[in-house]
């Protein structure tokens, strides 16, 4: 069925026009329904009348196919449905023996004045759904799709429609500010890199853009709204995601942790006697993520050949040998590692540490040895970050807040710098630079440094031997970290150009990326 105001193809039992809005029982010219009745001229003039005035029975049959009704209704009421004026209605009965009764009685009533033609009002909305009513009235026009890449209030940049409705609009989008890797908001869109975990913004995050009639309209659907945008003149919603399998623990401290490491001699040492350990906990339950647990370590084993290697491999092998039964199994049957307190954690950590002391300091006796070795050890364990020190292997915490070292060397030119005997920069290139005063092995105790920071998405932690951070400094390790978004082409960066460098130690590295 046309639409009698734009011309639009409808439905056979449309009431409003798809398209423009308008009623679909609108009159139409006298002709027109002559012509669809089948009137030819020859019978018109044979009737007596103008060719321009069809006979009643034409009239008649035309409004009845137009307005539904069976062969045989009044003539006036259809007439009148139809919208023909109640004057022509007149003239047309005299001529064709219509009957005077035919006229609707309101008409008499007000002394023969006819009613406004057209369908009554009530007529009109019958049977109309009221938002279809509302839309019909207050915009006349159905919603036009706005054109691809069209960007609204300077942040959604419009891809494509992927379902055109007359009272709203989907689209697919691209959140130009929001990091697909943190989730940090505040990006500007021409930025390369998330300003708070570093990450490549060479992809958009997608979202759906949701075009509506009003300010107040609700989805049809029913879907939750995050945002309401107006951009000139228009309406926009941005529909919350769907929350997927596991989410509600993801807001209690679920986090993902992606990892990356390497560990290489360097251009002088013929031997690597670094150790490196990377443990991830990641446990899914009914497949919901419950929050994770990583322990990461670097060991610098001291003592040359069958002694710094041998130092470094069984400190590590103690520490995990003490962590994975006393804290990391039991959490992994428990899953709610926030439930243990921050002290109780620290606690285990130094005592898995002097454990390690004490193995390696029972077979650098046994060897008759000076062997030993630093290290540094990191706990992720839910929304916390927990730390063990010993000697010159340093951690650090990487967000938009920038670099941030959690670990202080105990080693001889540290205590000069931090004393204000030696520049900040000197310990880079003082004589006695590796002279260290607290290590794994070399005494039967030893004094462990502890400390706990807030672990958050978007954090990077890095844990490495001195051989990489005194070969391209804090700020190379920062650089680094910007350049490469991924935890292990970040590692391969960094152990590179500290070889490159010079490699003038053993270089081992560990990168982790906080995600939710």
């Amino acid at each position: 069925m046309k639409c009698p105001s734009c011309g639009t193809e409808n439905r056979e039992e449309a009431r409003f026009c798809r398209r423009c809005g308008a009623a679909m029982a609108e009159a139409v010219p006298v002709e027109m329904l002559a012509a669809e009745a089948g009137t030819p001229g020859d019978v018109v003039a044979e009737a007596g009348l103008e060719p321009d005035e069809p006979s009643g029975d034409a009239i008649d049959d035309a409004v009845a196919v137009e307005v539904g009704m069976e062969d045989g209704a009044a003539g006036g009421e259809a007439l009148a449905e139809a919208g023909v004026a109640g004057e022509d209605t007149e003239e047309l009965g005299e001529e064709t023996g219509m009957s005077a009764e035919a006229e609707p009685a309101e008409n008499e009533a007000e002394g023969g004045v006819p009613e406004e033609p057209g369908v009554p009002e009530e007529e009109e909305d019958a049977g109309v759904p009221e938002e279809a009513v509302e839309f019909s009235r207050e915009t006349g026009q159905p919603l036009e799709p706005v054109p691809a890449g069209t960007v609204i209030d300077g942040r959604y940049a419009v891809v494509e429609p992927v379902d055109v409705q007359e009272h709203e609009i989907l689209y697919r989008a691209q959140d130009l500010q929001r990091c697909p890797q943190c989730g940090y908001e505040g990006n500007a869109p021409s930025e390369a890199f998330c300003a708070r975990c570093g990450a490549v913004l060479d992809h958009k995050p997608q979202v759906r853009l949701l075009q509506v009639v009003d300010a107040e309209a609700a989805p049809a659907g029913g879907e939750a709204v995050s945002v309401r945008l107006e951009a000139e003149g228009r309406h926009f919603l941005i529909l919350a995601e769907p929350q997927p399998p596991g989410a509600a623990a993801a807001e209690q401290g679920a986090t993902r942790l992606v990892t990356g490491q390497r560990s290489i001699p360097g251009q002088v040492r013929e031997l690597n006697e670094d150790s490196v350990l990377v443990l991830t906990l990641i446990p899914i339950f009914e497949s919901q993520v419950q929050p994770m647990v990583g322990l990461f370590a670097v060991a610098d084993g001291m003592g040359g050949h069958e002694g710094g290697e041998i130092a470094s491999k069984l400190a590590l092998q103690v520490l995990a040998g003490e962590l994975l039964p006393g804290l990391l199994l039991p959490a992994l049957r428990e899953a709610q590692p926030d439930a243990m307190s921050e002290q109780v954690l620290l606690d285990r950590l130094r005592q898995a540490v002097d454990a390690a002391n004490d193995a390696v300091y029972l077979a650098r006796n046994k060897r008759s040895s000076d062997m030993g070795t630093t290290l540094t050890v990191l706990l992720a364990w839910g929304r916390r970050l927990l730390v063990a020190h010993v000697g010159d292997c340093r951690a650090f915490r990487w967000n938009a807040s920038g670099l941030d070292q959690l670990t202080t060397d105990h080693s001889v030119v540290a205590t000069m710098v931090a004393n204000g005997r030696l520049a900040a920069d000197e310990i880079y290139t003082h004589p006695h630079r590796s002279v260290i005063y607290r290590s794994i092995g070399d005494k039967p105790t030893v004094e462990v440094d502890t400390g706990a920071w807030p672990l958050a998405a978007g954090d990077r932690l890095i844990v490495c031997s001195d051989g990489l951070w005194e070969m391209i400094r804090n700020e190379g390790i920062e650089e680094g970290l910007l350049a490469e978004a991924d935890p292990q082409a970040a590692c391969e960066l960094l152990a590179g150009r500290a070889n490159a460098a010079g490699g003038e130690d053993n270089i081992s590295v560990v990168v982790v990326q906080v995600e939710t």
